[in-house]
């Protein structure tokens, strides 16, 4: 027990001093001595800066928090611009390949593409980059587009063979960037035109119809099958050059070899030329090719020329066929009064085929 002088002071009046014995604490536990001890040893602990990490917490922090973790993507494409600015480049590659592209805004496109880029030109990206962007290359500034390095064989490699969603204007801009690299001679050697794929779509007719039907006719299957992106002035550009005597000749001499190389430009051909194909060539159109073909020209096709065509590309002719003659409801009179129901047969070009079609009138 310690002694201790006290004073004691009422109403600011002195009264008296003494001596007053003072307790002494009761005596602590182990469990509290325990607990006090890791505390201190935990303190001695050597933790690194919190600046260093980036935690989800941090990431999210601007964002409602009504927001779940599990709806992570939106909080990037969505949320604010610093927290997508936290991201790398890499990561950004991976979220854009595993993202729908129209899911994605053209700010936040934007951004991405400035990150990839790293305040440098497309000069330094590669096929992967190019991959990962995909259609969203559509809103990349045109100045950027025309510095892609068709050098890289990875590059090269990923216009020729993956068709993307651009407008035409953006695939000239990069068959803009291909003739900085290759020239204007590249109409001269056919292995360029292979190794165009795509790409060669990019190209104005006047361009186009600097080929030779010499080296036109040396044009692979491949690339000539990717001819079908490709507007309808190129594609006449194309086909004028096919039916030239130093490449295929005209039409009437056609094999199914022929048709078959030239896939869709065969799209291109005149309505008086259609009655003349050999009817062994007829069985090289594709379902695709009848599809895109004008529906004005079907008309052409001779009976034995139809029947000659395979299931699919003849199944493919009647229902463009029915369709073409199918009833017009804009011919339809709109009258005011009551309602009444009209029941009128609608007899197709192709025997035992009968549609009843019910409308109403108002």
């Amino acid at each position: 027990m310690n002694n201790v002088l006290c004073i004691f002071i009422i109403n600011g009046h002195y009264l008296k001093e003494c001596l007053c014995a003072m307790h002494p604490s009761p005596t602590e536990s182990i469990e509290e001595l325990s607990l006090q001890y890791e505390d201190d040893r935990n303190a001695m602990i050597a933790v690194a800066d919190k600046d260093n990490f980036i935690t989800y917490d941090e990431f999210y922090d601007e964002l409602d928090n009504r927001l779940g973790i599990e709806q992570s993507m939106n909080m990037i494409f969505f949320g604010p611009p610093s927290s997508f600015l936290r991201l790398d480049a890499d990561s950004i590659l991976h979220i854009l390949t595993q993202t729908k592209k129209y899911m994605i805004p053209i700010g936040r496109a934007l951004l991405a593409w400035d990150i990839v880029t790293d305040g440098k030109t497309a000069a330094f990206l590669q096929g992967r980059e190019y991959l990962a962007f995909g259609s969203l290359l559509d809103v990349v500034p045109e100045e950027d587009l025309y510095y892609v390095n068709f050098g890289d064989p990875s590059v090269l490699n990923h216009f020729s063979s993956h068709f993307i969603k651009l407008q035409p204007r953006k695939y000239g801009i990069l068959a803009s960037a291909y003739r900085r690299y290759y020239g204007d001679s590249w109409y001269h050697n056919s292995s360029f035109i292979n190794e165009l794929g795509y790409l060669l779509c990019g190209f104005p007719p006047s361009d186009l119809a600097k080929i030779s039907p010499t080296i036109f006719k040396e044009i692979s299957f491949e690339t000539l099958s990717k001819t079908g992106k490709c507007n309808i002035k190129q594609a006449k550009a194309l086909y004028s050059i096919a039916i030239h005597r130093d490449a295929y000749g005209e039409p009437y001499k056609w094999s199914s070899h022929e048709i078959g190389r030239l896939s869709a430009l065969f799209t291109c051909i005149p309505k008086i030329d259609i009655s003349s194909i050999q009817l062994e060539a007829v069985t090289a159109i594709s379902p695709e090719v009848l599809t895109a073909m004008n529906k004005e020209k079907l008309e052409y096709f001779t009976k034995q020329q139809i029947l000659r065509m395979n299931p699919k590309t003849r199944r493919i002719y009647i229902l463009r066929m029915q369709l073409k003659n199918t009833y017009n409801m804009n011919d339809v009179a709109r009258q005011s009064g009551n309602s009444r129901t009209i029941n009128q047969n609608i007899v197709l070009p192709f025997p035992l085929i009968i549609v009843t079609l019910t409308y109403f009138d108002f």
